[in-house]
């Protein structure tokens, strides 16, 4: 019987911010790093294992013999120890931050194709992008990682070319079902026809760069719908949690204010609760800021992030919305009605208004009105709307 060959490991080592080296210290200070980078990994190298360095100052080495997840946590354990020391580049303690790329090979490594090379390439790359030690190629995360970035691509073509709609769903007082404002929902109309909700996209769009022209757009789209409805007393639109530590936030607000001519207290800034699990001091402040300049500020989903009372407490926001999940079952679970009431009274003890979202019932506006809850939203009013239905629908009377 054949004796088989075991499986081992094919692996790409690259500094993760060479660049970032080049820019800083300069084109030398950057060789001497790469040279310090290549001499600590050939010690990562056993004699067994056949190594050989790339023509983009990348270090490739095939670690034989090492095939499953103890042993490879073990050799990343040690290639960590070996760059955990800075480089003493002329006088100053400079660290080196190193990423690796790993794929599995099975049968015969005598020959190693570009296919393995390149899987351990993209492993790397997902790395770097992860800000991991390493990562280890797997065909169908691969798959689901091609399938974001073709994602990504195609949502900032639809920023640029303007196929990202606003729509408009109305916030309605409890007792006389008079129209109190309305918040602005991000719709991405493709061009294959589809309508798309934010569940569709907007979590690819947050953890890259084109979420900033989506909400700046989103902000200014709004703001100036505020200045064509005179009628309409307020609008929110939501701001992702990662443009709220971004500092251009507060001039994109402001000039947008001031170009349209837009009383500052008609707009509505809504940002979702477990924006303060990171940072909370700093997010206080960051809301304050935004508070101060005249602008209302929302706690959207209320009820399934955070909720520390510690920080509730000294919370510069006008408004809580119940997350829907509790007003949907409220009439049939006490446990969930408990909850609603609970925030609508703690909310009134901080002179904090309420918004209930998911209203689909008679019977929960009628219960709504019984907790004094001040405003409602939700498709037994209305689903979200274009522009112009909204208009016609609640301001041309």
């Amino acid at each position: 019987m054949p004796a088989t060959n075991p499986a081992s490991y094919l692996c790409i080592i690259g500094m993760a911010d060479y660049e970032e080296i080049v820019d800083t210290h300069g084109t030398e200070s950057a060789k001497l790093l790469r040279e310090e980078f290549f001499h600590r990994a050939k010690q990562w190298v056993r004699p067994s294992d056949p190594s050989n360095v790339l023509r983009d100052g990348r270090f490739l080495v095939l670690l034989k013999g090492v095939s499953t997840a103890p042993q490879l946590q073990l050799a990343t354990a040690k290639l960590k120890r070996l760059f955990s020391t800075p480089y003493n580049l002329f006088g100053e303690e400079t660290p080196i931050k190193v990423c690796a790329g790993f794929v599995l090979l099975d049968g015969d490594t005598t020959t190693i194709g570009q296919t393995e090379i390149q899987r351990a390439r993209k492993a790397l790359r997902q790395a770097v992008r992860s800000d991991r030690l390493y990562e280890v190629f797997d065909e169908l995360n691969q798959q689901s990682v091609d399938q974001e970035k073709q994602l990504l691509n195609a949502l900032e073509i639809a920023t640029a070319n303007g196929e990202l709609q606003l729509y408009y769903q109305p916030k309605i007082h409890p007792a006389y079902g008079s129209l109190v404002g309305a918040e602005a929902l991000m719709r991405w109309h493709t061009q294959d026809g589809k309508v798309l909700t934010p569940e569709h996209f907007i979590d690819v769009a947050e953890k890259n760069a084109v979420i900033r022209p989506m909400t700046w757009w989103a902000i200014k789209t709004a703001v100036s719908q505020l200045a064509r409805w005179p009628k309409l007393p307020s609008l929110s639109v939501n701001l992702p949690p990662p443009l709220l530590m971004d500092d251009e936030v507060l001039s994109v607000v402001h000039d947008c204010l001031e170009i349209y001519d837009v009383t500052p207290s008609r707009l509505t800034l809504e940002v979702t609760e477990n924006i303060m699990i990171t940072s909370p001091d700093i997010i206080l402040s960051k809301l304050a800021q935004l508070q101060s300049s005249g602008v209302k500020i929302s706690i959207d989903d209320f009820g399934t992030g955070f909720s520390s009372l510690a920080y509730f407490r000294d919370l510069p926001v006008n408004e809580l919305k119940i997350d829907k999940s509790f007003v949907l079952k409220m009439l049939a679970s006490e446990k969930d009605l408990i909850i609603v009431k609970a925030v609508i009274e703690l909310a009134h003890n901080f002179s904090l208004s309420v918004v209930a979202e998911g209203v689909e019932t008679q019977a929960a506006v009628n219960k709504s009105n019984e907790l004094n809850c001040d405003q409602l939203q939700g498709y037994y009013f209305d689903r979200p709307l274009v522009a112009s239905d909204f208009e016609k629908r609640y301001l041309n009377n």
